[in-house]
């Protein structure tokens, strides 16, 4: 008889709160990584600005649309001249929120494009994948780290198009967010 008051009482204290709802997220990261494979290889650095859409269901899990925003970074390859970077990348994203103050979430690229601007103007497209976990607790703030890491399936130059390069992107960012939810 105790278990069945036991479990009546917990239904009870969590059927208030079980609800669904949607997350909007906005952050602002700092990125670091590499190219590999590439000739000559580089450092990337970036300025990230970005947003989080998701439907949250009642069990912690939620699942919607990243979009990063590069607004300013820098391409440093090993040798040869320093160049502007931008990023433009549409995730889909699925995540949990753990009851210890963590929270994860892995994400795919839908589209994705990273634009040099200066002496090549190169244009690099592929398929992402990222893999973030935040730490949430401060009050409405997350402080996330993610790992990118991208397959370059496409580069284009001044000079060309190359359908089938062998170049790979890898980078973390450092991000600040503030989930919101509704």
């Amino acid at each position: 008889m105790k278990k069945m008051w036991l479990v009546l009482a917990l239904f009870l204290g969590l059927s208030g709160t079980a609800h669904a709802s949607v997350l909007i997220e906005p952050y602002l990261g700092f990125e670091m990584g590499k190219f590999t494979d590439n000739n000559p290889d580089a450092k990337t650095e970036l300025v990230n600005m970005g947003a989080r859409l998701a439907w949250k269901t009642p069990v912690m899990l939620w699942l919607g649309a990243d979009y990063n925003l590069g607004v300013s970074g820098n391409y440093k390859p090993d040798s040869g001249s320093n160049e502007t970077m931008k990023r433009n990348t549409l995730f889909a994203v699925a995540g949990i929120d753990l009851p210890i103050l963590l929270r994860g979430w892995v994400g795919y690229g839908i589209t994705s494009e990273l634009k040099m601007d200066g002496g090549s103007n190169a244009k690099f497209t592929g398929n992402p994948i990222k893999l973030g976990v935040g730490f949430t607790a401060l009050p409405f703030i997350s402080i996330n780290l993610e790992y990118i890491n991208e397959n370059i399936t496409k580069v284009e130059t001044n000079s060309g198009t190359d359908d089938s390069p062998d170049n790979k992107a890898s980078s973390y960012m450092l991000s600040v967010s503030l989930p919101l939810e509704f």
